[in-house]
């Protein structure tokens, strides 16, 4: 699957900007449901097509769900053309009309020449040869649970299928704080991440509320932000999640996506219905969850 437009299954349509995608296995979460970051990655590569620039930013706001095999049609329209930054909007919908996902964001040409900086400072971690596979999400989570040695458990099924997870050691931070959490990621098949692609691994922000909060815990996406930079395709990308806070099982962060040699490749953003996870409820964890 070579570029985004095979990794995401999407068909051009019979009219300009219209496009549709299977929810496949690849693109469901482990509930076999519309996994977020599909719909915002999905969002990038149209507006790219539709405009033939470059994606700067893309929001995307969460409506309903659709189950695996469900067909989504999509319709990626530049609101407004301009010689250099096209804005667009972007709207999944299911076979029945009811819109799945809405999406506004902003492609462009950038200018040689022109303003450029980093203004973050990538943490310092182990590189991925050093670093801790996770089997699954749930390997991660263990921890917040206090249990030493959790079963195996690996999720061959969903997007856990097609991207590959290792949790490095931060040797130092520059935000230190609660729930702050660094995942090296890379497309199983090694093919170089996109910035499409990016929209698709940083959909991991409820993860991290949950274990700032010391529990067990994930989230629906409300929305899913992506500003991208200098966007600079490679085999791994350090994702490094920043909790901001959560109230009333409403949680918010933010995720830095790097590259191996620590170039700021884009910043996401998340508002998610946070969701507690019983462990001793899962295959295999409850004689772990008790000792």
């Amino acid at each position: 699957m070579p570029s985004d437009a095979d990794f995401l299954g999407l068909v051009p349509g019979d009219e300009p900007g219209r496009f549709r995608f299977i929810v496949e296995d690849r693109l469901a979460r482990i509930d076999h449901k519309l996994y977020g970051g599909t719909a915002i990655a999905v969002s990038v590569a149209t507006a790219e097509a539709v405009s033939q620039r470059t994606a700067l930013w893309m929001t995307t706001q969460f409506v309903s769900t659709v189950a695996e095999g469900t067909t989504v049609d999509v319709l990626a329209e530049v609101l407004a053309p301009g010689k250099r930054t096209n804005q667009v909007r972007v709207t999944g919908t299911a076979p029945d009309g009811q819109v799945v996902f809405a999406s506004l964001g902003a492609t462009g040409h950038h200018r040689d020449g022109g303003l450029a900086g980093e203004f973050e400072r990538c943490p310092t971690v182990a590189p991925p040869d050093a670093a801790e596979p996770w089997d699954s999400p749930f390997t991660g989570m263990a921890r917040i649970a206090g249990i030493a040695a959790a079963p195996p458990m690996r999720f061959d099924t969903g997007f856990n299928a097609v991207i590959e997870l290792r949790e490095p050691e931060v040797l130092e931070h520059p935000d230190p704080g609660p729930g702050r959490l660094c995942l090296w990621i890379r497309r199983k098949d090694r093919v170089p991440v996109t910035a499409a692609l990016a929209a698709f691994l940083a959909d991991m922000v409820p993860m991290a509320v949950g274990m700032a909060c010391g529990v067990v815990a994930g989230g629906t996406s409300l929305d899913n932000s992506i500003r991208i930079g200098d966007f600079r395709p490679g085999e791994w990308v350090l994702l490094d999640l920043r909790p901001h806070l959560a109230v009333g099982d409403y949680g918010h962060g933010a995720a830095h996506l790097w590259s191996e040699d620590g170039h700021l490749l884009a910043t996401a953003s998340q508002t998610a219905s946070m969701i507690r996870f019983d462990l001793s409820a899962l295959p295999g964890w409850a004689s772990a969850t008790t000792t």
